[in-house]
């Protein structure tokens, strides 16, 4: 590495990041659909270096493939496994992309996207136990249980890995969450990102005026929840991912 490279900040689809939005914050998302390595060299027309960052293995091939992909740009190309997905990978990379803009190196970059991992929390709550049932998410039996009680799945995830689902009924699926977030930062400033799949308007509203009211929030977005995340737990289903910042 030398200093003052020019770094781009590289994401895929599992970010819940559309190509608009990213690039308006200084983020690039590659297109799964096509060839990776020929996307990386047209980057790298444009930077030094890039650091592209992707879900945990465990959760996405993506890794692997963008591994595989930059196998001849390892010089200039450093696929990073966050540990993170969906809310989390998009709020890793809209983070980065913030730090180099600041200035920050590679290096510096790199640390703080770990200190993201450590310190922040990602839950998943979701009504489409079917789909938690068809992963081996969730035993047949208490899918059944859960379906016949109108039960949501509440998983979380730790280095990267989804832990095992707990039951959540309906009407306190966000007293719970919040109530999560709560008790583990208390009252420190906090980025939230949330991603929502196929849930009411009404719920939507519900998420964002309980995030503002009840956490101290220094930013926060809602956003669509991607198809990686989808195929996983669901079209009716909503991830948060929220970490503390740090005091100027």
């Amino acid at each position: 590495m030398v200093k003052n490279e020019i770094i781009g900040v590289v994401t895929d689809p599992g970010s819940s990041l559309t190509p608009e939005a990213a690039r308006s914050r200084g983020v690039m998302v590659l297109d799964p659909t096509v060839p990776l390595e020929p996307q990386y060299r047209r980057m790298l027309e444009h930077y030094d270096r890039l650091l592209s960052l992707h879900a945990s293995p465990l959760l996405c091939p993506m890794h692997e493939t963008a591994t595989q992909a930059a196998a001849e740009l390892t010089d200039r190309v450093r696929v990073v496994n966050t540990t993170l997905g969906s809310a989390g990978l998009g709020a890793a990379a809209l983070r980065a992309a913030e730090w180099i803009a600041r200035g920050a190196d590679e290096i510096e970059t790199l640390r703080e996207l770990e200190r993201l991992g450590r310190e922040g929390r990602f839950y998943l709550l979701t009504q489409d136990l079917d789909q938690l049932v068809k992963n081996r998410m969730l035993p047949a039996l208490a899918g059944r249980f859960g379906r016949a009680l109108g039960l949501w799945a509440l998983i979380g995830l730790e280095k990267g890995r989804f832990q095992s689902p707990k039951p959540v009924r309906e009407g306190k699926v966000l007293s719970t969450l919040i109530g999560l977030l709560k008790r583990q930062f208390g009252s420190q400033r906090l980025r939230v990102r949330a991603t929502l799949g196929e849930v009411s308007p009404q719920l939507r509203d519900e998420v964002k005026q309980a995030l503002e009211r009840e956490l101290h929030l220094e930013a926060g977005s809602l956003a669509p929840m991607d198809p990686v995340a989808r195929m996983r737990v669901g079209d009716r289903a909503l991830a948060v991912f929220a970490y503390p910042v740090p005091a100027s």
